[in-house]
């Protein structure tokens, strides 16, 4: 396991300090400014659509390394990003530790820590501040207090996960199954579950009680903009079933990208079902029928919260990014661990030494099959995870800007989040535009006083705009152009400028 977490931490760094700020981080990293400089702690003067537990964890983490790219780290994105990177690392032996607390087999740990280190989809969102790795990492931690006997604990952790994100709630079925699979005696005992919901409902009412109090200050409840974000939860409509599926398995392939391990989980889900339904003795895997049963149990649950999770997400209108199958990584990785034990357990009659042989073979195999993907995941070539490299460059663009002349007007309209994060000290205004027309009649009306810029991203065309300003007298003058990584421009930086002034 040190060797298996000193890869996944160097697989996770390398696109940690690679990629530039996805426009969510951006707004993320604002929120915790917003916190730590005491401007907004309640961050009711904002619109807010998540619960408050990451944008503290990241005011504490810019409070702890810095929040500006003069920090002693050398990046603004780190602080930032490091709870998801703390996060994405600690899945590793979260899922190891829960695979071998439901099936105590070490070569299911193994195979589960493995897969877990090297998925391409894990990777790419562990280098993100996204609040979805912090809430698996929790979701995680619930379950294998659950599966150690630890009830309290693992309502203590699902209320976090939730107050990390609302999606976080969805673990508490898999925590009380998996307290449910543990117990051993014919009446089934409700204390822990009890339990589980007696230390879920204070971190709940804790969450009620910030946004309470923001919408006592004026601000929306997180409640209703977390709805509005999602573009209202509402079933699917019939049209939409195939357009729908279709994204989702689109995005569903980078969670491992190996045809080896996709091709497995293709094939053995469905005899892993087949099985536990029809529980016959499993001579080949070498267990008695009780000891089978209730791991086949465990096959169930983790195969229908997978199945209930996936047709949620299908049937109900959220939207498809790809973020939200970050929770099907490690449950994934450990039913896969539990395949190749009973592929193993059919090797038995083999004798011992060709069996550990084997399972060897096996696990190198796996390896070999998980390390190419895992490398380019951490080369950010998979179109999942953070920014794509789409703002290369914005920190060349921050730079231009703050040093401005104080009182200086910056408009904006693609950039919005990402500039009041790099901007948040700078002396200048900043100015959003929503149509050419107003942009034209603002320029006409205030563009004498003041110096003014305006950015566009190489993904829009500034024609309409340039038509605009041309008919109250003004024109666009580029100041500055940044780059992709590739060599074509990614953002050009304009001055409004008088006509009559040439």
């Amino acid at each position: 396991m040190v060797f298996i977490l000193l890869l996944a931490w160097a697989l996770r760094l390398l696109p940690v300090l690679d990629n530039r700020f996805h426009a969510d981080e951006a707004l993320y990293g604002y929120w915790g400014l917003l916190i730590g400089r005491g401007e907004d702690p309640w961050l009711a003067e904002v619109p807010v659509d998540k619960p408050p537990l990451m944008p503290y964890l990241v005011a504490g983490t810019q409070a702890l390394f810095g929040s500006q790219r003069g920090s002693p780290w050398g990046s603004s994105e780190f602080s930032v990003r490091l709870p998801g990177l703390a996060a994405g690392l600690l899945t590793v032996p979260l899922t190891a530790g829960l695979a071998y607390s439901l099936y105590r087999e070490r070569w299911i740990a193994t195979v589960a820590g493995v897969v877990a280190a090297l998925s391409p989809f894990a990777i790419l969102f562990s280098a993100t501040a996204f609040t979805d790795p912090v809430m698996v990492m929790l979701g995680l931690a619930a379950c294998g207090a659950a599966a150690r006997g630890r009830p309290g604990w693992a309502g203590l952790l699902v209320g976090l996960a939730f107050a990390t994100k609302q999606t976080g709630l969805a673990w508490l079925p898999l925590v009380i199954g998996v307290q449910v699979a543990n117990w051993r005696r014919r009446v089934l005992d409700l204390k822990p579950q009890v339990s589980t919901l007696f230390w879920l409902l204070p971190v709940i009412g804790l969450v009620s009680m910030w946004d309470i109090v923001r919408v006592g200050q004026g601000a929306e409840s997180f409640w209703r903009l977390g709805i509005i974000s999602y573009g209202g939860l509402r079933p699917i409509w019939p049209q939409e079933l195939w357009t729908r599926l279709r994204g989702w398995v689109e995005l569903a392939r980078y969670l491992f990208v190996s045809p080896v391990v996709n091709g497995l989980l293709m094939a053995g889900l469905p005899a892993l079902v087949w099985c536990g339904v029809r529980r016959p003795r499993c001579a080949a895997a070498g267990l008695d029928t009780g000891r089978y049963t209730r791991k086949s149990s465990l096959d169930l649950l983790l195969v229908a919260f997978l199945l209930i999770y996936f047709f949620l997400h299908w049937l109900w209108a959220f939207p498809v990014w790809d973020r939200y199958l970050l929770p099907l990584v490690p449950v994934l990785a450990i039913l896969v661990g539990r395949m190749f034990s009973i592929l193993s357990g059919c090797l038995q009659t083999a004798g011992r030494r060709a069996q550990v042989l084997s399972s060897l073979i096996g696990h190198c195999l796996l390896f070999v099959c998980l390390a190419v993907p895992a490398l380019k995941g951490a080369q950010s070539r998979y179109p999942v995870g953070g920014d794509h490299w789409a703002y290369d460059g914005i920190e060349k663009v921050a730079a231009y800007l703050q040093n401005l002349p104080e009182g200086a007007v910056v408009y904006h309209h693609w950039l919005g989040w990402h500039y009041a994060y790099h901007l948040f000290d700078a002396p200048i205004y900043l100015a959003y535009w929503p149509t050419p027309a107003w942009l034209a009649r603002d320029v006409q009306a205030f563009g004498v006083r003041e110096p003014r810029y305006i950015t566009f991203p190489s993904w829009e065309s500034s024609a309409r705009v340039e038509q605009a300003l041309a008919g109250v007298g003004y024109e666009l003058e580029p100041v500055l152009t940044t780059i992709h990584r590739d060599g074509t421009p990614s953002f050009t930086v304009y001055h409004t400028r008088a006509l009559f002034d040439q």
